[in-house]
């Protein structure tokens, strides 16, 4: 299983911003192509606002 699969399904409820964090750093590896771009910068945003 693709590890930023293994992120998402272990998360419970809302992800923390570590998670988050995790999670952009699992797509900067990946090539980059419209849908993981759009989860960067969706990702961003949501990080955004937990720092908030």
């Amino acid at each position: 299983m693709n590890p930023l699969v293994k992120m998402v399904a272990a998360i419970d409820d809302e992800p923390t911003l570590d998670q988050v964090d995790d999670m952009l750093m699992e797509l900067r590896r990946m090539p980059r192509d419209h849908r993981v771009l759009g989860l960067i910068d969706d990702l961003l945003d949501y990080r955004a606002h937990l720092a908030a």
